[in-house]
C-alpha cells in the first residue's frame, strides 16, 4: 500500500555491475544526489535492483525494492553492450519480459517516475521514464565495435529516445552527438553532469596503508582505467619509454579490471604487458588490477598525478574523482575533457605519446605525492557544493514528466 502523504515517488534502476565499474558508481551518486535534493519536498526516492550485495555494501539512504530477475541483461551492463540484453526482451513484450517486473513494481509501488532505464518498452504501465545514454562511442570509434554490436547500439539509443520521456546525458559534448543522432528528439535531451561520490562519501583515514601493502614507491603517476581497448593505456607505456631512454624514470601504478568482453584472450593486455618488458619500464610500472574501492581512494590520494588518456567518454568518473580530490590531472585532448577539465595541468592527443612525455617532463619535479589536507578540503566543499546543484537539477528534470 503506497502512503498517502507521499506526494511522488520516483525510482532509480540499479546499474551496478562487476564488469563495468562506472555503473555502480552512476547509480549511487544519482541516489544520493536525488535523495538529498527530495528532503523536504514531499518526495521520496526508492531504488529498484536486482543485486542484493550491492543492497547491502552501498548503505544507499533510500528504501530498496528488490526485482526478483535481472533489470539489465549480462551483456548489456557494460557501455560497449549497452542495450543488447535488454533491448531484445523488451521487444518480446510485458509476457516474456524480466524487465516487466520493474515497471510492474513501479506501479505497485507509486512510482511515478522511473530514471535512468537504458531502454524503454512501449508497455510502461504508466510510469513516466527518463533515460540515460552514456556516451557515443560506437558511432565515433566504431572499430572498437562488431556490426552487430554498433547495430544493437544504434536501434537501442533510437528507441530509448523515442519512447523515453526525456534523455539524461551527462556531458555538453555528449548532447551534441545525441544532437546528431537524433535529431527529431533532440527536445527530449537534458545534460546533468554527474559529481564524484566523494561528495557523499568523502574519504577518510590515512591512505599511506595502501601503498605500503604494495610496495609502491612513496611518488607516482596513477591510470586508474579498466583495461578496455579505448582506454588507451598504450600511450602512458610509449611516454614512459621515450622518458627512460633519455634518462627520466616516472613510476605509474595501473588499476582496473583486466579484462575486455571485446578481447575474451587477452591479447591487448599481453602486448602491453610486452611493451613494458620492452621498454625496460618492468620495475616502474606497476599493474595491481582490479582493486577495493577503498584502496583505489588511497591510491588517487597520494598520487603524485593523475593520467586519463581515454580516446572517448561521456563524462569521466576518473577525472572527477580527481578534481573532487584536489589531485593534478593529465588528460588526452578530447572534447569531453576539456569540458569536464579545463584546469588540468595538460592535454596530450591521444595518439602523441609524445606530447605526453614532455608534459609529464616538465611537471614531475614540482609535483608531491598527496593528499595535501587543505587542497583536498577546500575541492571536496566545491564537489558538495556540485552535488547539491546536480541534485537540484535532477529533481527539476523528474518534475518536467511528473509535476505535483
Amino acid at each position: 500500500m503506497v502512503d498517502k502523504r507521499i506526494m511522488r515517488r520516483i525510482g532509480i534502476l540499479d546499474f551496478t555491475s562487476s564488469a563495468w565499474a562506472a555503473g555502480g558508481i552512476f547509480t549511487g551518486v544519482l541516489t544520493w544526489s536525488l535523495a538529498n535534493a527530495c528532503k523536504g519536498e514531499g518526495t521520496e526516492v526508492v531504488m529498484l535492483s536486482d543485486n542484493e550485495e550491492n543492497i547491502v555494501a552501498n548503505r544507499l539512504p533510500v528504501k530498496v525494492l528488490h526485482v526478483p530477475h535481472p533489470l539489465l541483461g549480462p551483456s548489456s551492463r557494460t557501455p560497449q553492450s549497452f542495450g543488447q540484453g535488454w533491448f531484445r526482451r523488451l521487444q518480446n513484450g510485458p509476457d516474456r519480459s524480466h524487465s516487466y517486473n520493474a515497471y510492474v513494481m513501479a506501479q505497485e509501488h507509486g512510482i511515478s517516475v522511473l530514471l535512468p532505464p537504458g531502454a524503454v518498452p512501449d508497455w510502461t504501465a504508466g510510469v513516466k521514464t527518463i533515460g540515460w545514454i552514456p556516451d557515443f562511442q560506437h558511432v565515433y570509434l566504431p572499430g572498437y565495435f562488431t556490426e552487430t554490436e554498433r547495430v544493437h547500439r544504434d536501434t537501442a539509443f533510437r528507441t530509448l529516445a523515442q519512447r523515453a520521456d526525456l534523455v539524461l546525458l551527462s556531458s555538453k559534448t555528449a548532447l551534441d552527438h545525441f544532437s546528431t543522432f537524433a535529431h527529431d528528439y533532440e527536445r527530449k535531451a537534458r545534460v546533468v553532469s554527474f559529481p564524484s561520490i566523494f561528495a557523499f562519501e568523502p574519504p577518510c583515514a590515512d591512505p599511506s596503508s595502501s601503498t605500503r601493502l604494495y610496495n609502491l614507491p612513496d611518488k607516482f603517476a596513477l591510470v586508474a582505467n579498466q583495461l578496455w581497448v579505448h582506454k588507451n593505456h598504450e600511450i602512458v607505456v610509449a611516454a614512459l619509454s621515450r622518458l627512460r631512454r633519455k634518462g627520466i624514470r616516472i613510476p605509474v601504478v595501473m588499476t582496473g579490471l583486466p579484462a575486455d568482453h571485446r578481447d575474451p584472450l587477452n591479447q591487448r593486455l599481453s602486448q602491453l604487458l610486452q611493451e613494458v618488458a620492452q621498454g625496460d619500464l618492468t620495475g616502474q610500472v606497476t599493474f595491481l588490477g582490479q582493486v577495493h574501492r577503498k584502496i583505489l581512494i588511497d591510491l588517487m590520494r597520494v598520487a603524485a598525478i593523475i593520467i586519463q588518456p581515454s580516446r572517448f567518454e561521456g563524462w569521466s568518473t576518473v577525472v572527477q574523482d580527481a578534481k573532487a580530490l584536489g589531485r593534478p590531472l593529465l588528460c588526452s585532448d578530447i572534447p569531453v575533457h576539456r569540458e569536464q577539465a579545463p584546469d588540468a595541468m595538460g592535454f596530450f592527443p591521444c595518439d602523441e605519446p609524445e606530447v605526453l612525455a614532455d608534459l609529464l617532463a616538465s611537471h614531475w619535479g614540482g609535483l608531491n605525492p598527496g593528499p595535501n589536507t587543505a587542497i583536498e578540503q577546500q575541492a571536496l566543499m566545491a564537489e558538495r557544493e556540485f552535488a547539491y546543484r546536480h541534485g537540484r537539477s535532477l529533481l527539476q528534470v523528474c518534475r518536467e514528466v511528473s509535476p505535483v
